[in-house]
């Protein structure tokens, strides 16, 4: 019983040290960052909905490459917020699962020189997956253009 209690005291703590590393990103920052992520199970009813602007292992350094080679390959619009110009890229992320899971982090990764980087964590309390369920990130850059 002892070893159960301790095991779960250890899960819940895990998640909290990320917490505290987090960045918030912000409109008016070199890079701001919000992502929307859905769950839909196989009949494509809503599960799940959450959001964030805030996010853990952020890597702005490379962020920046990932941006700079996106805003090649599509229209990314540039608006105008109080007189200053921001780019805006938007992307979208899909996925079906053919199994049960738990997903925990929402996450944008890129692989540089052949390794795997991750650019963005949205660190989340998870949920379960079942088979036939499907997700959707959509990630929302917004840069100020000089």
């Amino acid at each position: 019983m002892n070893r159960l209690i301790l095991l779960s005291f250890a899960f819940l703590l895990f998640p909290l040290g990320n917490v505290f590393g987090a960045t918030q990103t912000n409109l008016g920052d070199d890079i701001f960052v919000f992502v929307q992520t859905s769950i839909r199970n196989s009949d494509g009813t809503l599960v799940v909905y959450l959001e964030s602007s805030k996010f853990t292992n952020f890597n702005a350094t490379a962020l920046e490459f990932f941006l700079d080679y996106e805003a090649t390959r599509g229209n990314n619009p540039v608006i105008t917020i109080d007189e200053q110009k921001f780019q805006v890229i938007r992307r979208m992320q899909s996925q079906s699962f053919d199994s049960e899971g738990l997903v925990a982090s929402t996450i944008l990764s890129d692989n540089l020189d052949g390794k795997f980087t991750v650019l963005a964590r949205f660190a989340h309390d998870g949920y379960t997956i079942s088979p036939g369920d499907s997700l959707e990130s959509i990630w929302t850059f917004v840069r100020p253009v000089s």
